[in-house]
């Protein structure tokens, strides 16, 4: 029998990054992603003593990879570390250092600027140890930002009530849109740097910022070419200025394959990279005014703004209509709560200062621990007199029942909106004698395609969002994709997003009988999941089933202490 040859292994945090250094490797060599954090900061707690020391727990969901991640390299002959070039990447490194037994100041660190072969193999031989400095920056922001947020977070749930939370970006960026700036053009410059990519793909191509990164990092983390194997086609999109790789392909070169929405960045990419483009732009509190504000106050924005948006929404701190942004009621109360109290370390010169600091830590040239005390002790100061403001006898509050005008269909009183571990929902103000519930619908101006009905948008526990018909249970559309905008051209029903872990969505139309869905891969992924859908009803109806019948068996009074039945 052959003997089994002892691999090395690299380790990288994305799918597609992993795919990609296969080709470049060889059979000595295995090539494992970790899916980003293994371990991170908890998010029911604070994670971070009162001296800034952290606590990292395993990620929800990752103890499986991670076993066998360390039964992978528990044998490997050595284990490398290609994690993104920035700070947070160098952090990851050495998180998995520690992890897997790898001494950190080993040559083990393999620095990525480009994916592609002959970049790949310069990089292996040029192999460095872990830059401390930079993981360490990194972290400095992690911790500080962690404890600010859930300190304010403290603070919210009694001057508002419990789940009302802020941080540093998100605080800044709730103020802007308030009071919405008056910028009148946005300049992108010559060297195309991150946030300038997303300027430019925003105002030329209608992307959101979100989309933009999504699809650079595709763009980074390779393409397949057939024959001429997988490559990067930019730069690392995310750190630096960004540029089209060593191999520097012609965008007609490449359009067969790459998507549709791939090709319009990397064709962006590609034609403006050494030109500069200005735009107009209205008073509005948009993506651009918005982009424009925090580039003329000189705020590092590209790696936050899309989550920060999104987190805003999502916490009914803003809505978007029209893609313009406005505040919302909850969002106005976050506002006068922080104002008086957190208006200096919440500041614009404030944050700009800390992300300096950062980049200090990152050089060498200062502490980790200095840097989050020094904020620290400013906000620890503002966040004592908030929390004294509030008098002795403050404590969390419950947001505050509301009540509705829909009616209880069993009872006939009126239901109101109460919160629970798994958030909101109706329930009959008649409780404890009737004990109707019933989920919150949030109807949208979006058709069903199957009964022309309103779609209407449900929450559920962790976060998850489920789509359904206003008509339910007539009607039984239901779907997880989100609902688009577009319609389509031509049946004109409506569009949805079909979302991927590593890739960017798959839209299609909601219309099983338009002709645009004939053939389309995303029939077998919807029957996929039509499928598994029924599997588990099958086995929560037998669950349910086995539990009503061992209870009505009788019992064997011999045996009671035993607890076995006849």
């Amino acid at each position: 029998m052959a003997e089994k040859i002892l691999k090395s292994v690299i380790l990288v945090e994305s799918t597609a990054k992993a795919r990609t250094l296969r080709k470049y490797v060889g059979r000595s060599y295995s090539v494992m992603s970790t899916d980003g954090f293994l371990k991170d900061l908890p998010k029911s707690r604070i994670g971070v003593s009162d001296d800034y020391q952290p606590e990292y727990i395993t990620v929800r969901g990752r103890g499986k990879l991670l076993a066998e991640l360390k039964r992978e390299t528990l044998t490997a002959r050595r284990i490398f570390f290609a994690t993104n070039p920035d700070a947070r990447g160098e952090f990851l490194a050495r998180q998995y250092c520690e992890l897997f037994g790898v001494n950190p100041k080993s040559h083990c660190r393999i620095w990525l600027e480009e994916l592609t072969k002959k970049n790949f193999k310069a990089a292996f031989e040029d192999m460095r140890t872990i830059d401390e400095n930079l993981a360490d920056s990194f972290q400095a922001k992690q911790l500080l930002d962690k404890y600010v947020s859930h300190k304010v977070g403290e603070y919210l749930s009694m001057k508002i009530w419990r789940g009302v939370k802020v941080g540093r970006f998100r605080a800044m960026l709730l103020k802007l849109i308030a009071e919405p700036p008056q910028q009148k053009v946005l300049t992108v410059g010559k060297i195309l740097t991150p946030t300038a990519l997303q300027e430019l793909a925003f105002k030329e191509l209608d992307f959101s910022t979100a989309r933009t990164r999504v699809l650079a990092d595709q763009l980074y983390e390779g393409i397949n070419f057939n024959s001429d194997g997988y490559a990067g086609l930019i730069t690392y999109p995310h750190d630096r200025g960004i540029s089209l790789t060593s191999e520097n392909r012609e965008p007609a070169a490449v359009q067969e394959y790459l998507t549709e929405n791939q090709f319009k960045l990397y064709e962006l990419i590609h034609a403006h990279l050494a030109e500069e483009k200005t735009f107009e732009l209205d008073d509005t509190a948009n993506d651009a005014t918005l982009m424009a504000a925090l580039d003329a106050l000189k705020v590092d924005w590209s790696d936050f703004y899309s989550a920060g948006i999104a987190s805003l929404i999502k916490r009914k701190y803003i809505t978007a209509e029209d893609s313009i942004y406005k505040v919302t009621a909850l969002g106005e109360k976050v506002l006068d709560a922080l104002n008086g109290f957190f208006d200096e370390v919440f500041s614009v010169d404030s944050y700009n200062e800390v992300t300096a600091q950062v980049k200090e830590v990152a050089a060498g040239k200062a502490e980790k621990i200095s840097v989050i005390k020094n904020y620290c002790a400013k906000f620890n100061e503002k966040f004592a007199e908030a929390i004294n403001s509030l008098g002795e006898d403050a404590a969390p509050q419950n947001e505050p029942i509301e009540e509705t005008e829909e009616i209880c269909e069993k009872c006939g009183r009126k239901m109101w909106i109460r919160h629970g571990r798994y958030g909101a929902f109706l329930a009959c103000s008649g409780y404890p004698e009737c004990k109707n519930t019933k989920p919150i619908l949030e109807f949208l101006d979006k058709k069903c395609p199957k009964c022309g009905g309103r779609l209407a948008r449900r929450s559920l526990n962790r976060g998850r969002t489920f789509y359904c018909c206003e008509n339910s249970p007539q009607c039984d559309f239901a779907t997880w994709d989100e609902p688009q905008i577009m319609t389509c051209k031509i049946c004109g029903s409506t569009m949805f997003a079909h979302k991927f872990k590593d890739r960017i969505p798959m839209f299609y139309c909601g219309n099983e009988n338009c002709q645009t869905r004939s053939n389309h891969p995303v029939n077998k992924i919807l029957e996929d999941v039509r499928k598994r859908a029924e599997v588990r009803k099958a086995r929560k109806e037998k669950a349910a089933f086995r539990a009503a019948e061992k209870a009505k068996a009788p019992v064997n009074k011999s045996a009671r202490r035993k607890g076995v039945r006849e």
